[in-house]
């Protein structure tokens, strides 16, 4: 059997993508002396979980890697399981379930310039997440982006996407006004000093060494994608250039806001988990199989040392 069908069965097989799962579930139940009946990291790992089927579902449904595979869900897992910090992070896990659905609209929108409705139900989503976490208001701009480069970007539908934040807001002040408190309004208004707070990296070593790689894998395959040889449709183009455009701007905030690295740490890995699935899936050099297998065992042995430690 020739490497070339070796590699394609591996992108593609249930066996793989099985074994990271359990690798995924078992890392979750390291120390013992976590309690079982802890429900936090049991919930972050469904929500994680179910994050990395549903980008499989994204890709069957929209196309955006030709052919069978599982690396995007591969890719997603093995990135969140490197970093125990994600592991009890309810409301990254949360804002980053929102965040992937939204793509869903936003990826039925291309060429579609009557997108109102698909840019209302993106700003629903995005609005309502940011009573949970309010940061990810910052995200607008990005879909915003995205609908720019989707080719359906117009006054309509900015306005309907502010019309969204509006609709959320709105009820919150009726649902004030019906109890007679307004603290239930307030309560759910960003603190501006808290969402613009900017801090300086705070990360471990290790976590550097985390980012480190995976900033430099993003960047060899941007270089390689659209300087080295691109022979894929103008639709995955498009969305792989909105996926680069989001991992910049979403690590620009990753290193701002240190108090939310882990938060922004799982939304960034949604567009890198597509990048680096399409990479693997679509190239056949042997030297990028041999890399494929480095990343595995990189994000595998990073998860085990930082667990131990």
């Amino acid at each position: 059997m020739t490497l070339e069908k070796i590699h394609k069965k591996f992108v593609a097989s249930r066996w793989v993508l099985i074994s990271i799962v359990c690798v995924f579930i078992a890392l979750r139940m390291y120390p013992i002396s976590n309690p079982i009946d802890n429900p936090l990291p049991w919930i972050c790992l469904v929500i994680q979980i179910w994050i990395a089927f549903f980008l499989l579902q994204l890709n069957h449904t929209f196309n955006i890697i030709s052919g069978r595979t599982f690396l995007p869900a591969i890719f997603y897992m093995l990135i969140v399981g490197s970093d125990p910090v994600f592991y009890n992070d309810l409301e990254g896990s949360i804002v980053a379930l929102f965040f992937v659905i939204s793509y869903y609209f936003l990826f039925r929108s291309y060429q579609k310039p009557k997108s109102q409705i698909k840019a209302l139900n993106i700003s629903l989503l995005l609005t309502v997440g940011s009573l949970l976490w309010a940061p990810l208001l910052f995200l607008f701009p990005v879909f915003w982006f995205g609908f720019y480069r989707f080719r359906c970007f117009n006054l309509r539908v900015f306005f309907a996407s502010l019309t969204g934040i509006a609709i959320v807001y709105l009820f919150l002040y009726a649902w004030s006004v019906y109890n007679n408190d307004n603290d239930i309004f307030m309560a759910f208004l960003p603190n501006v000093n808290t969402l613009f707070a900017i801090h300086k990296p705070v990360l471990t070593v290790w976590e550097w060494i985390n980012t480190g790689f995976i900033i430099a894998i993003c960047s060899f395959i941007g270089v390689y994608l659209f300087f080295v040889t691109i022979s894929e449709r103008v639709w995955t183009i498009s969305v792989l250039r909105y996926f680069f455009f989001s991992v910049m701007y979403m690590f620009l905030f990753f290193f701002l806001q240190s108090e939310y690295k882990s938060s922004w740490g799982l939304l960034v890995s949604v567009p890198i988990a597509f990048i680096t699935g399409h990479f693997f899936s679509r190239t056949k050099k042997r030297s990028a199989f041999f890399l494929l297998f480095f990343c595995f065992l990189f994000f595998i042995g990073m998860a085990i040392v930082q667990r131990l430690h």
